[in-house]
């Protein structure tokens, strides 16, 4: 049995790319003008489901092209620290437990970098995760994207990808997720659920009768 979760607004409150892009500025490693115009931007074409995820991607790794991996480590652990540690959904967080404790495997699969998406899945206690694939070349960021990219249809491919490493295949497959951009793989699974759902996938989910998870507003 596995299950499958996606991290932004299942797992933890916010969107970890655009908190991570907020926490650079902070910092000031990232001292571009209109970073955060761009940012709402992007952000709104993800919500309407017409994000250009390499222009994405390229726009929040831009600040920090040339970072080796020993000091973006460092800075990814600070911001999971400070950051995502006070975000964390008590649902997302339960229905983890709850599948740990039944003996079933964890993964998280999500759209943000997978210099993100791995420290952070370890934190929550969940071995596994598969991000945006971010390029190295000897040894330092070099601000473009590999060939692993799970976003919208990706995550489906990413999932098999993932599976095909695997020493044996799940008899069954859940998928937690809040957005409609998580459709395909939502459709995919054995056992879709909606957690935090936006709009969209909130309609969606009630006309199949999916199981619907909300935290609480004061959580949210």
């Amino acid at each position: 049995m596995l299950a499958v979760f996606d991290l932004d607004e299942t797992l933890i409150r916010g969107d970890s790319s655009q908190l991570f892009t907020r926490f650079l500025r902070n910092r000031g490693i990232d001292t571009t003008p209109d970073t955060e115009t761009r940012d709402r931007a992007f952000m709104a074409a993800y919500r309407a489901g017409e994000l250009d995820l390499e222009d994405y991607m390229t726009f929040s790794l831009a600040p920090l092209k040339g970072w080796g991996r020993a000091e973006l480590s460092a800075l990814v652990a600070e911001f999971v620290t400070e950051v995502i540690e006070p975000r964390t959904l008590p649902t997302g967080i339960e229905r983890v437990a709850w599948h740990k404790d039944q003996g079933h495997d964890v993964l998280i699969i999500s759209a943000t970098g997978e210099h993100l998406v791995s420290p952070i899945a370890r934190h929550l206690g969940i071995d596994q995760g598969i991000g945006v694939e971010v390029e190295w070349h000897n040894g330092t960021l070099t601000g473009s994207i590999g060939r692993c990219r799970p976003f919208r249809e990706g995550k489906i491919q990413a999932l098999n990808q993932w599976l095909a490493s695997q020493p044996t295949v799940p008899e069954r497959l859940w998928f937690y997720s809040d957005s409609h951009n998580d459709l395909p793989l939502l459709n995919y699974v054995d056992h879709p659920v909606a957690v935090n759902p936006d709009p969209s996938l909130l309609a969606y989910a009630r006309e199949r009768h999916w199981p619907v998870y909300i935290d609480d507003p004061v959580a949210m």
